[in-house]
């Protein structure tokens, strides 16, 4: 068969990896590729990259689909379809949503493809597709291949900070947040892939700049300080997301930093102090944020700080609190989203009870996390937007940028920590502040 696995992309400009900061290639189409049995052809495209050439002829057509691009995912599903070719779905949003899925698509693969895909190939080969495959446990990452990067396009143009191939030593996250979809699709067991096999794909790799992709990068300390050890002659520069609890394990920290760590995207989710104790207690920190900024830096790690707002909890002072723990800890980067119901989440049910959730199936109608989609419950409608407003001014003001990148890091002084900062602020910055239109209440909200 002819097979096409396609990674939608919008191309808009309003997310943390648009073109602007991040050229990140995903990771599910090459590892589907080492899946597919060698008798198929496999092409891979990824709109973000480059555009779908729709007039080659395929059989097959699998869509990756997350929630905020389920819209386009159903496009592109759509146009093959009516030329008579099967399409396939999987990931998030299909796994949460399977009926809504396979209005849209011959196939619906539920949960962790890695060991369903060859059987549905064999079945789509004989025509004898299933409507819904679903793994009825989780993949064993003893097993699991090397992705093969062969087919992925390649970046064109040049984005503001380097292109970084992505890489996997895990799945799964422990951890029961209310708004995360994580332990729906990929487990609450945390499960780590061979050292041998990670290392022997980063040499496989000939390019200097790795992301992984792991949700909770680290959590199992004994595998982390294997691998990361075992990085350290490779001398490739990484970047990767971790938890706040790294700064409390100093031996393992100068590990990652040793090892080519640039930097860490860290989900501090919100600094008023009630949320703080309650994560402390779910990833065993401590100590405050604050203590855990200084030992990130004092290791020479960038941090990019998560920040979500709209927590129940949350008061008007939050907006102020986040601005004034940003320049004093003089945070790298700050992502800052509202807080957004995604389905298959006990956020969205629990606003679903509460008749607060305003649009119950908002990713139809075009809606993205930018905008408003609940009724907030400590503070007013006005109140969090003009909080919003107020951060992403403020926090990537040119003024801000330049106080945060002075007299905090070591890091930042050699040419490679200087691009990054400079590139990831001065992109974020254009970014958030072309989208301030976005950040609005969805209709009825007020």
């Amino acid at each position: 068969m002819r097979i096409k696995l396609i990674a939608p992309h919008e191309n808009r400009k309003d997310t943390v990896l648009s073109g602007e900061t991040f050229k990140l290639p995903r990771l599910c189409p090459p590892l589907l590729t080492a899946l597919t049995p060698p008798e198929h052809d496999v092409r891979i495209v990824d709109e973000s990259f480059a555009p779908d050439d729709q007039t080659r002829d395929v059989d097959l057509v699998g869509i990756t689909v997350v929630t905020e691009l389920s819209a386009r995912a159903y496009q592109i599903a759509e146009t093959y379809r009516k030329r008579g070719i099967k399409v396939v779905m999987g990931g998030i949003h299909p796994t949460v949503l399977p009926q809504e899925a396979l209005s849209h698509a011959d196939a619906v693969v539920v949960g962790e493809a890695d060991e369903i895909w060859p059987q549905l190939l064999s079945d789509a080969s004989s025509g004898r597709l299933q409507r819904l495959y679903r793994a009825d446990k989780s993949a064993d990452l003893q097993k699991m291949p090397r992705p093969n990067r062969a087919l992925y396009p390649r970046p064109s143009g040049r984005g503001y900070t380097p292109f970084a191939y992505t890489i996997e030593s895990s799945r799964g996250c422990p951890y029961d947040c209310e708004f995360c979809t994580i332990g729906t699709v990929a487990g609450k067991k945390y499960r780590t892939r061979p050292v041998a096999d990670v290392i022997a794909e980063i040499e496989s790799i000939d390019f200097p700049y790795l992301f992984f992709v792991d949700d909770s990068l680290a959590l199992n300390r004994n595998h982390a300080r294997e691998l990361f050890k075992e990085m350290v002659p490779l001398k490739r520069l990484w970047v990767g997301q971790g938890t706040a609890s790294l700064a409390g394990d100093m031996e393992l920290l100068k590990l990652v930093r040793q090892s080519g760590c640039l930097g860490l995207l860290i989900g501090f989710e919100t600094i008023q102090e009630y949320a703080q104790q309650e994560m402390r207690k779910i990833t065993g920190l401590n100590f405050d944020y604050m203590e855990a900024m200084r030992r990130f830096h004092d290791e020479g790690i960038a941090v990019l700080g998560a920040f979500v707002f709209g927590f129940d909890h949350e008061d008007r002072d939050v907006f102020e609190q986040t601005l004034e723990f940003s320049m004093k800890a003089k945070i790298d980067g700050l992502q800052l989203r509202v807080l957004t119901p995604f389905p298959g989440t006990r956020l969205y049910s629990r606003l679903m009870e509460e008749g607060r959730l305003l649009a119950p199936e908002w990713w139809r109608r075009g809606l993205t996390s930018k905008s408003l989609l609940f009724k907030p419950k400590s503070i007013t409608v006005d109140e969090f937007l003009s909080g919003m407003e107020y951060i992403e001014r403020n926090v990537y003001s040119y003024t801000a940028i330049i106080k945060r990148f002075f007299g905090m890091s070591v890091w930042k002084r050699k040419l490679i920590g200087a691009r990054l900062y400079a590139g990831f602020n001065l992109a974020t910055r254009s970014r958030y502040l072309r989208n301030l239109k976005d950040m609005r209440p969805i209709d009825g909200l007020r």
